[in-house]
């Protein structure tokens, strides 16, 4: 697959899931499903874990509770990608509103070494060891990886390591692997939608508004886990500590001296385990817990200047936050033909967040919430299976929705007000689907879901840092998914998905279209493998397409639509020996069209080529 800045274009033949990168460095990543459009939460609404370790910030200066950068993830680090659609499984918590992501890293494999170049100056170059020393299994990855950027002010470096030492002692896998990523990036920010269109802005600009945008990060970690040495069933346990830091330079508009400057600074840690139990082929359980801590500091200092920091700040936060629950999940086959399925979440939030801007504001936040889910999986014949979910997802409340910053000004301003009895924000889903294997060869599945969510709240601007509420909101969308493998060397995939988003209770009348959700998503994909003068070759195709998506201005109830976005991969594979060629190609032909769109926009380049050398030892 085309891979470009991160792990997210690892998501894109995933039915119904629209994953990428915001264009702006390494600031989180949306993840689209089921309606939520992501847009502004960088992560949020999906549940992210890897390795049992748990990604989303719920309390995230940059990009909003529920954050997740997965900047230091690399492709080649990655064993396996499960997807969840829908708040239908009791082993994910916070944020799993849309769904989860669960990401399991390798432990072993190949050695090589690779590098890929392509357009934009970008460099990607990454070195994989794989080693048995006695009973231990190493496995260490390198990447270092620069772009001038497509956009004025727009490149960046980014160096990751992953380094996992693994031992089988009795009937379990246990592995201790280490991270460091660090990264810098400048940011060309955000443009008018119609500055493009009446060519007063160049899709190649910065914003230029403010002064030139920037950010840079860095994160380390340890995690150590526990897995059964086959199958499911026995103990799984994580244990994980790690240091996350990150800085990001935002204009102020209308203003081209000022800057706003977002800093968190924050140590993660903490456990989960979870004991899987199977009894024979009739019913199974698992049973598990979790905790974790986040402690620091996030603050968003104005720079009133170019040269550097002032006196004043949108918001400044000590965060002392502590997350735990339990949970229960598990299925019983009541007939041959018929599963019940079922699980139930307990999660409770002990925060402390001291408000250094308004001190009246700062809150102890003690509640819980409990979210149950069901459903059942019926095979009337064989090789059909027809299933119904309902569930219930939450997410935790953000530091500004429990303590407010309020205007921009110094700290220790006076005034501001707490809101330590919010609840933690619930959504209600069901679903209905089928998956059908109408011959070895061919398969089809499809569902319709819908799903409520109470009170949503969403980023008023997309990079702004201001979030409000939305209203209630509701979406009902369907999915269908089909594949064949026309023959041993060729095979299809295509998948369809609409949905209608409606705000039921908007803040502005008659404002009720869900901004940025686009109404239908469409792909389709090619594999085909053959032998070319004696070499194996692999050629891949992917087209991709979303619809406009509404937004609106100001207060007028009428939605804007913005233009249709479609992109097209191509990648050509050769091996010899040892040795692996490619040639890639990702192609954005529509003018002003972007995945992350509105009022305003970030351009993508209409053609985008590389190479890629592999050498495998």
């Amino acid at each position: 697959m085309n891979v470009g800045r991160d792990y997210t274009d690892l998501l894109r033949r995933v039915p119904g899931v629209n994953a990428y990168s915001f264009g702006q460095g390494d600031i989180g990543s949306p993840i689209k499903m089921r309606g939520f459009v992501g847009t502004g939460s960088h992560g949020g609404d999906v549940a992210v874990y890897i390795d049992g370790v748990p990604q989303n910030f719920p309390s995230a200066n940059q990009g909003g509770p529920g954050m997740s950068d997965l900047s230091w993830l690399t492709a080649a680090m990655i064993e396996r990608i499960e997807v969840i659609k829908g708040p239908f499984s009791a082993l994910y918590g916070d944020q799993n509103r849309a769904g989860a992501v669960n990401i399991v890293t390798r432990r072993g494999g190949e050695s090589s070494v690779g590098i890929s170049v392509s357009s934009f100056s970008t460099v990607r170059a990454t070195g994989v060891y794989s080693g048995q020393h006695g009973p231990f299994e190493s496995f260490v990855v390198v990447e270092g990886y620069k772009t001038d950027g497509y956009r004025d002010n727009s490149g960046g470096n980014r160096g990751n390591v992953l380094a996992k030492v693994s031992t089988v002692a009795g009937d379990a896998v246990w592995s201790l692997r280490g991270t460091w990523y660090h990264g810098d990036w400048e940011a060309p920010g955000y443009l008018s939608f119609t500055g493009l269109l009446a060519g007063t802005l160049k899709p190649r600009d910065r914003d230029l508004n403010g002064p030139p945008q920037f950010g840079d990060a860095t994160r380390y970690g340890v995690v150590l886990t526990r897995t059964p040495l086959s199958g499911e069933a026995g103990l799984h346990a994580t244990v994980f500590v790690e240091h996350y830091e990150k800085r990001r330079a935002q204009s102020v508009g209308g203003n081209v001296n000022a800057r706003n400057v977002q800093n968190d600074d924050r140590q993660v840690y903490g456990g989960r385990a979870l004991h899987h139990f199977e009894f024979g082929n009739r019913a199974s359980l698992a049973l598990g817990a979790e905790v974790r801590a986040d402690k620091g500091e996030g603050f968003n200092q104005r720079w009133d200047t170019v040269a550097g920091p002032g006196l004043n700040y949108n918001n400044n936060w000590g965060l002392d936050l502590l997350t735990y629950g339990i949970y229960a999940q598990g299925q019983l086959r009541l007939l041959d033909s018929l599963k019940a399925v079922g699980g139930v979440r307990a999660d409770a939030f002990d925060y402390a967040i001291d408000n250094r801007k308004r001190p009246a504001a700062s809150v102890s936040y003690n509640k819980s919430v409990v979210t149950p889910r069901a459903g059942l999986v019926w095979s009337p014949i064989r090789r059909l299976d027809i299933y119904a979910n309902v569930g219930q997802g939450f997410r935790s409340p953000g530091e500004r929705e429990l303590s407010p910053p309020g205007a921009v000004g110094p700290l220790g301003a006076p005034g501001g007000t707490a809101f330590p009895d919010l609840a933690p924000p619930k959504l209600k889903s069901r679903d209905l689907g089928f998956k059908l294997q109408i011959n070895p060869r061919w398969q089809l599945a499809g569902a319709v879901y819908r799903s409520i969510n109470r009170a949503e709240i969403r980023e008023t601007v997309p990079g702004s840092g201001n979030f409000a509420s939305i209203g209630d909101t509701s979406r009902d969308g369907w999915e269908l998914d089909g594949r064949v493998k026309a023959t041993d060397t060729l095979a299809f995939t295509s998948s369809v998905g609409v949905v209608k988003g409606r705000i039921n209770t908007p803040t502005v009348p008659g404002q009720t279209l869900i901004p940025g959700l686009p109404r239908t998503t469409a792909r389709l994909g090619a594999e085909w493998s053959v032998t070319a003068m004696t070499l194996p070759v692999q050629i891949n195709v992917d087209a991709f397409r979303i619809s406009g998506a509404p937004y609106y201005v100001g207060s007028s109830p009428a939605p804007l639509f913005t233009r249709v976005y479609s992109r097209y991969d191509l990648r050509l594979s050769v091996d010899q020996g040892r040795w692996r060629y490619s040639a890639f190609a990702t192609f954005q032909p529509k003018e002003f069209a972007s995945e992350q769109a509105g009022a305003t926009l970030d351009p993508r380049p209409k053609t985008d080529l590389g190479l890629a050398l592999n050498y495998k030892f």
